[in-house]
């Protein structure tokens, strides 16, 4: 009986296999990796299982997330995107299409900002994610005249703008004068096994709803 309790939370505790990449074939040419695409003249694949691949006007356009967004996935899931207008791509999260542009953060914890007709995007470190994340602190962007800045506790005079880089960051302004700083992380992240892709696509009421559900497994089983 302890045996078969055993095996059956070993079999609970044992992860999926993680997606094989997969070859693609096209235009005499053959790629490797994941979420392959083709179209009339291109071939392209992500490079790893997180990533996605889009087709625009007959270009195939890939990108893969930075690993500490895949370790921290955001509530609602991680999943990249790519969009285009007027012949423009960006791939990435969170992205903004507007007056005939289009950018993405590289992060889903990123944030993109439209200001006189340029887009600007901004990203917090891999660190600062680390550091915080799921629970990472939502970036903003502020704008004096013709300046843009992003970040955190942001400070504006008549025409600069300046913001801090992590979420303990703090910005000051005296006499017209803009300092920020930031405080070093003292947090070290260490991860094992990177998570299912199927996993980190989820969202987390979801996630945790399956997780809840395993855990009632395991009871009724003992």
């Amino acid at each position: 009986m302890l045996l078969s309790l055993l095996a059956l939370s070993l079999l609970a505790s044992t992860p999926p296999p993680m997606p094989q990449a997969s070859c693609l074939s096209a235009n005499g040419k053959t790629v490797c990796g994941y979420a392959c695409r083709a179209s009339a003249k291109d071939v392209r694949c992500a490079s790893t299982p997180y990533g996605t691949c889009s087709v625009f006007d007959a270009e195939v356009y890939c990108f893969d997330p930075q690993l500490a967004s895949v370790h921290h996935p955001p509530d609602e899931g991680l999943r990249p995107e790519c969009k285009e207008v007027r012949g423009e791509v960006a791939c990435g999260f969170r992205c903004v299409v507007t007056k005939g542009k289009v950018a993405c953060a590289q992060t889903p914890y990123g944030e993109c900002r439209e200001h006189f007709g340029e887009l600007k995007c901004w990203d917090p470190s891999e660190t600062a994610i680390h550091e915080h994340g799921s629970e990472i602190q939502r970036p903003a962007c502020l704008t004096a005249s013709t300046a843009v800045a992003c970040g955190y506790d942001c400070k504006a005079s008549r025409t600069e703008v300046k913001c801090a880089q992590t979420p303990r960051g703090r910005c000051v302004k005296d006499d017209f004068k803009l300092e920020c700083f930031d405080p070093p992380s003292l947090v070290q992240c260490a991860h094992g096994q990177l998570p299912h892709p199927d996993e980190v696509r989820k969202p987390k009421s979801r996630r945790l709803a399956e997780q809840e559900k395993e855990k009632e497994k395991e009871k009724a089983a003992r």
